[in-house]
């Protein structure tokens, strides 16, 4: 089973990306959360041990950022269960280097995401297993 997570402390946003996950039938109900803190404690907390989770991030935002949250989620145990999307109006370089020599990113988004990036995230290896019968 894949749960959907997103992280992003735009409203506008997060309302967006719960709407085209929706849509893509990625996720009917995904979990959204506006401070990256608190989805790293349901993470440690309250995610089932037997789900995947891809998780649609975004790397500016306070108190804690998207590469702050990508140290914290290797200390989880079963860490190796979350696929983490990059969501981002960053087009710095430096962003996609870093964010490509994660082990847990599998992809790389500009905001706004949209269908076309659904089926891209549908075709990646390690997320594929999840949709064949879609």
């Amino acid at each position: 089973m894949l749960r959907t997570i997103i992280i992003d402390d735009d409203e506008i946003v997060t309302f967006l990306q719960k709407k085209i996950v929706t849509k893509c039938e990625f996720d009917q109900d995904p979990y959204v959360f506006k401070e990256a803190q608190k989805a790293v404690d349901f993470l440690e907390i309250d995610a089932d041990d037997d789900t995947d989770y891809l998780i649609m991030l975004d790397i500016n935002m306070p108190r804690m950022n998207g590469w702050e949250f990508l140290e914290k989620i290797k200390s989880i145990k079963k860490n190796e269960r979350f696929y983490v999307v990059m969501v981002t109006s960053s087009i710095d370089r430096k962003d996609k280097r870093n964010a490509a020599e994660d082990p847990h990113v599998v992809d790389f988004i500009e905001k706004p995401v949209s269908a076309r990036h659904c089926s891209k995230l549908k075709g990646i290896a390690k997320l594929s297993a999840h949709f064949e019968d879609s």
